[in-house]
């Protein structure tokens, strides 16, 4: 007998289009937190940081890394590349602030 949670599917991200194989209770896990979009890791990892950093809300964090995932280049791989490049610049970034804070 198979559980929901012991069911791999195919799923698509709505910000980048990678495809991951996932539970399905992982897929409605990460729905549920993203007002009904499915997105990867990656993509989720920038869109909470753009939460953070700016301190908006989950809607306008996923509108801004739509329009930045739609000035990146069309190559799939190359644009996961320049996401993660850009979320590590991000932190790097608020890390250098964080000392400069604690050093003033």
């Amino acid at each position: 007998m198979e559980y929901d949670h012991e069911i791999v599917k195919i799923a698509k991200c709505d910000c980048c289009g990678i495809w991951e194989e996932c539970t399905v209770d992982y897929i409605g896990f990460v729905k549920e937190q993203f007002g009904g979009s499915w997105v990867c890791g990656l993509c989720s990892e920038a869109i909470k940081e753009e939460q953070r950093r700016l301190g908006v809300e989950l809607e306008v964090a996923m509108q801004l890394h739509t329009k930045f995932r739609e000035t990146a280049t069309v190559d799939p791989t190359m644009q996961i590349a320049r996401s993660f490049l850009h979320l590590l610049k991000k932190m790097a970034s608020s890390r250098k602030s964080m000392s400069q804070s604690l050093l003033s």
